[in-house]
Parts: C-alpha cells; sequence; structure tokens
C-alpha cells in the first residue's frame, strides 16, 4: 500500500472518531476513551489542521498516558508542552527518552525549541547542533527554518539570522529564506542588507504586495519619501485592500507635509476598520496641522467614543477648547487627566 492509500485508508477507517471525540469531549468524558497510537496520530492530525488547541492538548496527553513508549506520541506531547509553556514537564520528558533514543534528532530538536523559548540561547544552540548532526537530509531544513522562526518570535533576530545562514548554503533561492532574512536584517537596523534580500525576492516575485509594503517601510525609516510612496503604491495596486499599507502611506503622507493627501489616505484606511483609534489620531492631528479644529475635535471625541480612557484625545480636547477659550468645556477633560501617569504635563 502506498503513502496515499495509506493516508485515504485512515481517513476513511478512523472518520468516524472525529464527531465521537468531539462529542465526548463537550459531554466531559473524552479522556476515558481508548485509541490505537495510529488513531491517536489521526485525531492529533486532524484537530491541528482545525486549529483546536485545546482538543489537541487533551488528546496528545491522552496519547502519553496510554501508550508511554510511542516516540511519536511522546514527541507530540512534549511539543505541545513547549507551546503551552510547560516547559519543566517537557523539558523531563524529553531528557528521560533522550536518555533511551540519543540518535533521535527530533528530541534534541524539541529541546532546542524549549530552550529558544525560555531564553537559554546557548543551550538551544547546542542542542539545535546536536539535532542537526544527527538528522537526514529530508528535516535539517525544516529544523532550521522552524528554529529561525522561533528566534523570530522571541525577537533574537541575530540569533534568527545565524540559523538562515545555514539554510541559504542549501537553499539560497528559497523565497521564504529570503523574506525571513530581509526581515530579520530589518529589524536589527541592517537596511541595506535587508533591501538586498526583498530585492532577491522581488526578482523571483515582482507581485508580492506584502513584499512592496515593507520595501516601502524600510525607505520610509531611512526619510527616502519617494521611493517609500512608489513601493506603497506598487503594493496597492496589486493589493488594494491591504489596510496595512494604506495606514503606513497616510502616515508617511502626513508628515512629509503633504497633509491633504494623508487625510484621504486615512478616509480610504477607514472604511477597512472603521473605529481604528490610530488611524483616528493620525487624521486628527493632520487636522490640527490644517488649522481645522472643529474636524479635529469630533475625531478625538470619536476616539473617546471608542476609548473612554484615551488620555491623548482628552489632552488634545482640552487644549482644542483652551485655544477657544471655552475654559468650561476644557476643565472637564482636564479634571479626568490629571494625575494619570500616562498624562504629558507639557
Amino acid at each position: 500500500m502506498t503513502g496515499d492509500d495509506f493516508l485515504n485508508f485512515e481517513e476513511e477507517e478512523y472518520s468516524h472518531l472525529i464527531e465521537e471525540c468531539e462529542e465526548a469531549f463537550n459531554e466531559g468524558v473524552l479522556e476515558k476513551k481508548m485509541f490505537t497510537e495510529e488513531q491517536f496520530e489521526f485525531l492529533i492530525n486532524h484537530f491541528v489542521n482545525e486549529v483546536d488547541d485545546e482538543m489537541v492538548y487533551v488528546l496528545t496527553t491522552m496519547g502519553y498516558k496510554q501508550h508511554p513508549y510511542s516516540s511519536d506520541l511522546i514527541l507530540r506531547y512534549a511539543d505541545v508542552l513547549i507551546v503551552n509553556r510547560e516547559t519543566d514537564r517537557a523539558s523531563e520528558i524529553l531528557l528521560s527518552q533522550i536518555a533511551l533514543e540519543p540518535s533521535n534528532s527530533d528530541l534534541f530538536f524539541l529541546m532546542a525549541r524549549l530552550n529558544i523559548k525560555t531564553g537559554n540561547t546557548g543551550t538551544a544552540l547546542s542542542y539545535m547542533d546536536r539535532a542537526l548532526s544527527i538528522s537526514g537530509e529530508e528535516s535539517y531544513l525544516d529544523m532550521l527554518l522552524t528554529a529561525a522562526q522561533d528566534f523570530i518570535d522571541s525577537s533574537d533576530f541575530e540569533n534568527a539570522i545565524l540559523l538562515l545562514n545555514k539554510v541559504e548554503v542549501k537553499e539560497p533561492e528559497s523565497r521564504e529564506l529570503l523574506n525571513d532574512l530581509a526581515f530579520c536584517y530589518e529589524r536589527t537596523g541592517n537596511f541595506e542588507l535587508s533591501m538586498r534580500y526583498y530585492q532577491r525576492y522581488l526578482d523571483k516575485d515582482p507581485f508580492n504586495d506584502n513584499v512592496w509594503f515593507n520595501v516601502g517601510t524600510i525607505y520610509a525609516r531611512q526619510f527616502e519619501v519617494g521611493k517609500a510612496l512608489d513601493a506603497y503604491d506598487y503594493a496597492l495596486a496589486l493589493n488594494p485592500d491591504n489596510a496595512s499599507v494604506l495606514f503606513n502611506k497616510a502616515l508617511l503622507l502626513t508628515s512629509s507635509n503633504q497633509v491633504d493627501e494623508g487625510i484621504d489616505v486615512f478616509k480610504e484606511f477607514l472604511k477597512f476598520e472603521p473605529g481604528n483609534v490610530l488611524a483616528l489620531s493620525g487624521m486628527a492631528e493632520a487636522y490640527l496641522l490644517k488649522g481645522m479644529t472643529s474636524e479635529a475635535e469630533i475625531l478625538f471625541a470619536e476616539i473617546i467614543f471608542y476609548e473612554p480612557d484615551n488620555t491623548d484625545a482628552m489632552t488634545s480636547l482640552a487644549n482644542i477648547y483652551m485655544t477657544r477659550r471655552d475654559f468650561h468645556s476644557s476643565r472637564i477633560y482636564l479634571r479626568e487627566i490629571i494625575g494619570k501617569f500616562d498624562t504629558d504635563y507639557e
């Protein structure tokens, strides 16, 4: 039986267990059920694909308890424990299994991921080196990319780059690699290298609006307004619904004294995300730059509708009313903000 045939057989053989599991879970009796290793693997894979984290947690725990000598189910359980930050328990299980299976690269890999999440970088890299030294070619790159993503999630971009550089040796043209390296170099402030990798990505896929957005953001951070706006416009031509591009473009326009254009783009953005406080605030500030205090007042009041405790909006309204010599209205907001830790007393 081929691999595909087996999967089809498994789907037909075990599909009834999905509903059975769901019913037992809802009735609070799922942990009383007994399944074979293969059935657990099928059910866990199904609920992973359904992004049902609670069900996956219960099933992996059950699988570990019912089949304590199954390497695959031990790995699944330890992985879930790591995701749920139960790292002490995961470490205990993995170290115990490593003593029994010292040539199982997946065990060392999970220990590396565990130590990345707990901030033990040196230990994580040692386990990673061990895992890579005994892994097969097929899993080598996946391990590197996954661990690099763990470092990115932990905002440790230098070590993410360290692992991604190893991937580049093997697969220098991988778009996933190019995008991750560009992102990491951007976060470390190396805009030149970041742009180089984004450009290599765009040489392969010039129609990715998110990459064009990232390119625009780098140009904006380097104060190259024209190039940034061109990149944002290209991203919007590819995907007019990319709200992130609209928001950043609006900010860039208003900060570069193209206030009218910035207000128009804020309005476009708010069609996608009505009530977005950051956009309302940005547009209100733009109106203030133009001296249009009545329009700004309306927007600051709208911000307070969505966030009744928004200090910045109340401060702005207090200032607006003071400039109008409407001290009664100003005093209403001043009473709210005086004594708050985030009040700007200047």
